[in-house]
């Protein structure tokens, strides 16, 4: 039975699950290389068929994420550099907007209402013609097609994907999704699913949240990460933000603490801010954005612990991308177990709607592991550097020891990017698609950051730590408790890993964001970081994803090499290949 899963929208993704096993995984942006693409996912499908040398007519189902489907169009906002609403709407609609947060909005909110809810049925109809005209392009649509809930999605990727261990509780919470921003799930010993709260779009933390990121000027649904990296600079007096502006707005809905309830709607929040918060320090405004995230989702999770007595927490949507918010949660002393979905912002929901309608025909089997794209052989980079690499610009040598070339490179303090096997699906470098430097040299923090990566000063990198190594750098770290294999949750640094990996910690606050590397998960990776502790006595390497910032992580050998055109970068590892500036 093979399913195709398939998100149109925000990181608009496909996967490839055949006979209940994962099997391809590719974003639209890792083809088109617009981050975040929200066009209609057909480059990443086209090149899944060809992965796994399938035809269209050989799938089986598809299963759309997403019970509401809207055009491409609606997402175009995200991608302008100005986001006021005058810049990047339409005239029309942006003047709606306007007039909605005037006083004739506070005197006929009714209006405004049936407006929105007119507009979004004249979308609705626009996205299911548009959707319906891309899968016949594709050769697809006489395929069987299914639709199931964003929040479901979510809930089902975090669960199956991650060992389905019952009974669970699961936690989805991101921007908004069919309407709302945030569930808590129940699943039994028997496979019963229970819904035992569900928060509106209107209510939303993370709509909080990201409208915080644009207030400071940064990209919403893309930058958050950066307001989560500045907060731990801000100081003491942070407090006072906090409790003026931020804790008021949002907290249990005390009728039912399975939800939130805001005091101030999420789509007015950013005007709120626009009220209270000009003039404040940015670093304040994050922290305090941080704190009651934070404090609200530990707070939930406690409820419902103590409600239910189910101690093993599944996590999915995009708020658990927060790094920072899921080391306090796996630090709860009532939870037995947390799993957090690797990238599990909508990017992951195409998963999740593939296994629910796998699950339909038969048992499913969690992620095997990331590496879900197209590998390249030596022969087609050979091919390829024969055409776009020219000798004047380049030394191209074939090696037969390229591992323990590049361990000798890393250890001499020269940076690295790797590019091996199949990619990375998702937001994380992992090693295959990988820039690499010495943890221990502060040279190579700065390096990255200012000749190829052109980072805001404030944001760490991280570490890819050998397993036997974790104990040494990682504090209270426990394989069992809190696998760490995908960089979605942080941990304090013990004080040889704040000596040893001083250029991968947040120097704010000394925690870092490691991939616990197994054997198994990828050997050759594995090997490499071996070969550099042999030489340095540090089981560990910087890890950053191979692209240039803003871009999305490199997937094919034309991407590694404007990442190395494009950047002060001078060794790329690519296949059997070292290519390096002349």
């Amino acid at each position: 039975m093979r399913i195709l899963g398939i998100h149109s929208g925000h990181n608009s993704t496909a996967f490839l699950m055949e006979d209940g096993a994962v099997t391809a995984g590719l974003s639209q942006e890792k083809v088109d290389g617009i981050k975040n693409s929200a066009a209609f996912p057909i480059g990443a499908i086209e090149s899944i068929l060809a992965q796994v040398d399938l035809a269209p007519d050989d799938i089986d189902e598809i299963a759309m994420a997403g019970v509401q489907t809207f055009p491409s169009r609606c997402y175009d906002y995200l991608f302008h550099d100005d986001l006021n609403d005058g810049a990047s709407r339409s005239g029309v609609v942006g003047l709606a907007r306007r007039l909605e947060r005037s006083a004739l909005g506070s005197m006929a909110p009714g209006i405004f209402r049936a407006l929105r809810r007119s507009r979004q049925k004249s979308l609705l109809t626009e996205g299911r013609i548009e959707l319906q005209r891309h899968l016949t392009a594709l050769h697809l649509n006489l395929a069987p097609r299914s639709h199931v809930d964003h929040h479901i999605c979510h809930a089902r990727a975090a669960f199956h994907g991650l060992g389905s261990e019952t009974p669970a509780l699961i936690f989805t919470a991101d921007g908004s999704g069919d309407g709302v921003s945030a569930t808590v799930t129940r699943v039994d010993e028997d496979g019963v699913w229970t819904c035992l709260g569900a928060t509106l779009e209107t209510e939303s933390l993370g709509g909080l949240y990201s409208a915080t990121t644009r207030f400071l000027g940064m990209r919403p649904l893309e930058h958050e990460y950066k307001v989560m990296g500045l907060a731990p600079y801000a100081k003491h007096y942070a407090e006072a933000v906090y409790e003026r502006i931020f804790r008021p707005v949002i907290d249990l809905d005390p009728d039912n603490p399975f939800k939130f309830k805001t005091s101030v709607a999420s789509r007015q929040f950013y005007d709120y801010l626009i009220h209270t918060a000009s003039g404040e320090r940015f670093d304040n405004i994050a922290a305090a954005v941080q704190r009651v995230l934070e404090e609200r989702v530990i707070a939930w999770i406690r409820h419902a612990v103590k409600k239910t007595g189910i101690r093993h927490v599944y996590f999915g949507g995009g708020l658990f991308m927060n790094v920072k918010l899921n080391m306090l949660i796996q630090e709860l002393d009532c939870l037995d177990a947390a799993y957090f979905l690797p990238s599990c912002g909508d990017e992951s929901i195409a998963l999740g709607a593939a296994y629910v309608a796998a699950s339909k025909h038969g048992a499913v089997q969690p992620l095997a592991d990331l590496y879900l794209g197209r590998p390249y052989d030596d022969s087609e980079i050979e091919q390829f550097l024969k055409s776009h690499a020219s000798t004047a610009q380049y030394k191209i040598e074939r090696l037969t020891n390229m591992t323990d070339r590049v361990a000798d490179l890393l250890a001499e303090g020269s940076i690295v990017a790797r590019f091996s096997g199949r990619n990375e699906w998702g937001a994380r470098s992992l090693g295959n698609r990988a820039i690499l430097a010495h943890p221990g040299y502060m040279e190579s923090f700065f390096t990255i950051n200012d000749q190829i990566k052109s980072r805001d000063f404030w944001m760490p990198f991280a570490p890819t730590i050998l397993d036997r190594a974790a104990p040494r750098y990682l504090e209270d770290w426990s394989m069992k408790r809190t696998p760490a294999p995908h960089m979605i949750t942080a941990f304090c640094a013990t004080p040889e890993g704040r000596r040893d990996l001083c250029a991968a910690i947040h120097r704010g606050d000394n925690t870092l964001r490691p991939q616990v590397l197994t054997p198994h998960a990828n050997p050759e990776y594995y090997a490499l970081i071996a070969a550099f502790e042999t030489r340095t006595g540090i089981g560990a390497v910087l890890n950053t994803s191979l692209n240039l910032h803003g871009n999305p992580l490199a997937a094919s050998p034309a991407q590694a090499m404007e990442t190395l055109d494009g950047s002060g970068l001078r060794y790329l590892a690519i296949g059997s290949f070292l290519v390096s500036k002349v």
